[in-house]
């Protein structure tokens, strides 16, 4: 399509490009595969590749050598792995220098964060913690108060029961304090359980932002990977194929109008001008009639070819055309099809 043709260009076949592709996909898988596994495991192969040009045309092969030695993803990986072990020491230690230098401030920092979030829940699990400490310490020991009471129940149902004499009671009261000593560490040690499984200060790290990397957050920064082939480079190439052709319509819908009226008007101008030059010359071709015909008497085009006829076109051409031009163009004037083929001749001639 030339720049200021009426012709829009020709639209790409999408779904035979589809199809294409396909195809062209499994026809290559095994290339691609060798190729692949020559990068994978660092081979050398040697393969006979197809060559084209810039408008995608094949035209010709040449032979191809890849050599991945050395730089192959195994060796990538054999790299990484030497770079991890050497740095494994260096990472830990740095690690633990900086858990010891600044663990406790961030211990500290979250802690007053969950104060400011909810001070009331906060003093209230103080308090629920250092009761369940203190009463977790005293183990099976009972309080004087609970004593006395176990003490005298025990002694008021031996006494209903007519045992109040002998050595009995007193095993019996022995007894009763023993198993409700040990009752009582039982639910000291469930209470405690169960403050340990609530929502304690530590157990509320993971809501509070940056607490999830631990006391002290350490986050190493490691080998960035580096560039890398596109898997879709071929449907990118075929998506700026259809960018390309979009852009062309656009171009010739919008922009040549725009073109074509200001190029009218000065073909007309020319025109006549040139019209008036050459029949003041005494030449009958001033008006170029078959060109005319043709193009069309307000599309510039006529003027590039009768330009060109008579600036460039041999002189046999020139003098056959200029006495024959108005016969020509009146026997085609009602021929749509011979002109098209004039017209497209012509096209070659002023491109």
């Amino acid at each position: 399509m030339g720049l200021y043709s009426s012709d829009a260009p020709d639209p790409p076949n999408v779904a035979g490009a589809n199809e294409a592709g396909v195809w062209a996909d499994a026809r290559t898988l095994g290339v691609r595969k060798l190729i692949a596994n020559a990068a994978k495991f660092g081979k050398k192969i040697d393969l006979v590749v197809p060559s084209f040009d810039a408008s995608g045309n094949k035209t010709g092969e040449e032979k191809v050598t890849y050599d991945f030695s050395g730089f192959s993803d195994a060796d990538a990986t054999r790299a990484d792995l030497e770079f991890a072990a050497e740095s494994a020491d260096k990472m830990a230690a740095t690690m633990l220098d900086v858990q010891k230098k600044y663990g406790k401030e961030f211990i500290q920092q979250r802690m007053e964060e969950l104060k400011a979030a909810d001070p009331t829940g906060y003093e209230v699990r103080q308090m629920l913690g250092e009761a369940a400490k203190e009463d977790l310490a005293l183990g099976s020991q009972l309080s004087p108060e609970m004593r006395n009471q176990v003490e005298q129940q025990e002694r008021a149902a031996q006494a209903a029961r007519g045992n109040i004499y002998g050595s009995a009671p007193a095993a019996a009261e022995a007894m009763a304090v023993g198993d409700a000593g040990f009752r009582m560490r039982q639910q000291r040690l469930a209470n405690a359980a169960s403050f340990l499984s609530g929502t304690t200060p530590v157990s509320q790290f993971g809501q509070i932002s940056g607490a999830q990397g631990g006391a002290s957050p350490f986050n190493p920064v490691g080998i960035q990977s580096g560039l890398t082939l596109n898997p879709n480079a071929g449907a990118q190439g075929q998506q700026f194929a259809m960018n390309t052709y979009n852009q062309q319509m656009n171009y010739a819908a919008n922009q040549q109008p725009i073109g074509m009226q200001l190029l009218g008007m000065g073909a007309g101008i020319l025109g006549s001008a040139a019209g008036g030059y050459f029949e003041g010359k005494g030449y009958a071709s001033g008006k170029c009639h078959v060109a005319r015909e043709v193009f069309g008497s307000d599309n510039p085009e006529w003027v590039m070819f009768f330009e060109w006829k008579e600036l460039k076109a041999p002189a046999w051409f020139r003098k056959l055309y200029n006495r024959y031009s108005e016969v020509v163009a009146e026997f085609i004037s009602n021929k749509p099809k011979l002109k098209n083929v004039i017209r497209s001749w012509m096209r070659r001639k002023i491109a």
